[in-house]
């Protein structure tokens, strides 16, 4: 898939662009000086996006619901540690939070540690979400709905550049981008996808759900002020907060990923797409000439499958298995896409990548709602299998730990670990399946690349699904497994044969537990649990 369109490099803005290599090393770049170009810049995501073609990232979200906990030991959970005994769950990038009123109290570098210590550990490409929790000081005074307090930042429209006096490019007056600035001067070695707010459209309306025609909807009128409930300001606001995050972000640091903020409506996304950041309504004009797609090249986006994983015919269906969580999260993405492509993307103007921050389905079935220890188990290895074919950067699960077995949300069964709560200081942290089956599916195929070819070449029957995974040194690794596609069943049953091309003489297989069995011959019976295949021929 071609990921940027040849057309635009010879925009107004010079940019040299060479790919990021499999092995994760920087691309070699140049952004403008805004010295130069005597202020706010017309280089933007209408100009190019540097495609990731690094291998995919097997995430997670961290936790703090416990103050023994610090964030390090947090990422060792995640990632492993020698030192502490852990092997971890297969974890290789992170997403924490740098909170602006966080940052303000403490200072810039109170992280630094922590973000030096992933790295040392095995992180890499961490995702971090910003413009949270702005200070009282920065916070917008402006109230755009009663009662409900901005969570936007005061001199948000302030220029961005000043003449550089005060030591920095930065205008200082404009709160939001000092912050960034400084933010980004300092951890930007250790992130790759800055992520501009977590849940932006995040409501409790429904409005967020409503079609065309309806009452409140955001198609036919901009999102209100008091329906964003982490935002509380206008859409164009937002848009804002993107430009100045792009502007910033990529004059420190070219290569990172400018992201819209763990979306969760297309409603929500169309508003950022046809909105430039004027006040006044969004309109286009000489001050404010780009629509908001021009001001982020990754999307982000969140989904919880079991929201969706039912329908309505004469009576509500159910479809509560794994394979139909899977494909939620698929349809999901597609929708996503399809809606930024009727804004130019993709043809007039060059794709964005697309990373998933927030993403799971519960180990225990609560109320309605999917949940099983070996659907979540068998969820994460597919949707780890699917998400690489279909161009996904990154997956961050939530979360960390689950919460109190006696809980009766979903989200506090969803951990990779067992409830730490009140736990002391020293102790070891219990690993769920989902952890186990995390930590397989990163062993096997984090070092490989997906290979479309290979797996059109195995010819998989109807009710069969899988992938094949290339080393670099050539090897494959090939996923498989019986399709589900009951209600509330994990179970399912194929058999597939190998093609008598590849003259396969005997397999190893390997469970979600990593446990290995040898199979002589090319014939392999499946269930619905996945199986990661090795070959001898």
């Amino acid at each position: 898939m071609t990921k940027f369109c040849l057309s635009q490099l010879y925009a107004t803005v010079f940019f040299c662009l060479f790919s990021l290599s499999c092995d994760d090393s920087k691309a070699i770049t140049d952004s403008p000086d805004p010295s130069e170009t005597g202020g706010e810049s017309s280089y933007n995501a209408n100009v190019v996006v540097p495609p990731y073609n690094g291998y995919f990232l097997f995430g997670s979200n961290m936790g703090y619901k416990n103050t023994n906990w610090s964030d390090q030991a947090v990422s060792d959970m995640l990632i492993g540690s020698t030192e502490r005994g852990w092997e971890g769950v297969g974890v290789n990038s992170l997403r924490p939070a740098l909170y602006e009123g966080f940052v303000e109290q403490w200072g810039y570098s109170i992280r630094v540690d922590a973000f030096q210590h992933y790295a040392d550990h095995g992180a890499r490409n961490n995702a971090v979400f910003i413009a949270d929790r702005p200070s009282d000081a920065h916070r917008e005074k402006r109230q755009y709905a009663e009662g409900k307090a901005s969570q936007s930042f005061e001199n948000l429209y302030e220029p961005i550049w000043d003449d550089g006096k005060d030591g920095t490019p930065v205008n200082e007056k404009n709160y939001y981008a000092a912050y960034v600035y400084k933010l980004v001067s300092i951890y930007k070695d250790y992130v790759k996808f800055w992520e501009i707010k977590n849940e932006p459209d995040y409501t409790s309306t429904g409005n967020g759900d409503r079609v065309p025609g309806e009452a409140g909807n955001w198609w036919d009128a901009d999102p209100a002020p008091g329906d964003l409930t982490n935002w509380n300001a206008p859409i164009q606001s937002y848009v804002r907060l993107l430009r100045v995050s792009y502007e910033v972000i990529k004059h420190l640091d070219p290569d990172a990923y400018v992201c819209i903020g763990g979306v969760g409506y297309e409603s929500f996304l169309d508003a950022v797409l046809r909105n430039t950041d004027n006040p006044d309504g969004g309109k286009v004009t000489q001050d404010y000439p780009y629509q908001g797609g021009a001001w982020f090249d990754c999307l982000s986006f969140h989904i919880y499958p079991m929201f969706h994983l039912h329908s309505w015919d004469n009576g509500m269906r159910y479809h509560r298995h794994s394979d139909a969580a899977v494909q939620s999260v698929i349809d999901r993405k597609d929708k996503f896409q399809k809606r930024i492509a009727k804004y130019g993307y993709g043809t007039e103007y060059p794709l964005k990548e697309v990373i998933c921050t927030e993403v799971n389905i519960p180990s225990v079935q609560i109320g309605n709602y999917i949940g099983s220890a070996v659907a979540q188990r068998s969820f994460l290895i597919k949707m780890a299998v699917r998400a690489q074919q279909n161009d996904f950067c990154a997956i961050y699960p939530y979360c960390v730990w689950d919460g109190l077995e006696t809980s009766g949300s979903a989200f506090d069964h969803m951990g990779f670990f067992k409830s730490i709560a009140d736990s002391p200081k020293g102790f070891t942290p219990v690993v769920n399946d989902s952890g186990i089956a995390w930590r397989t599916a990163s062993r096997q195929l984090s070092a490989r690349m997906p290979d479309a070819a290979e797996i059109a070449r195995l010819s998989l029957p109807a009710g069969i699904a899988g992938g094949a995974f290339r080393s670099a040194t050539g090897d494959y690794v090939y996923v498989l497994w019986a399709m589900t596609d009951k209600d509330l069943s994990e179970s399912a049953s194929a058999v597939y044969r190998f093609p008598e091309s590849m003259k396969v003489k005997q397999m190893m297989t390997t469970a979600w537990n990593e446990k290995q069995t040898t199979i002589a011959g090319s014939s392999l019976t499946l269930t619905g649990e996945p199986v990661f295949v090795q070959v001898e021929r």
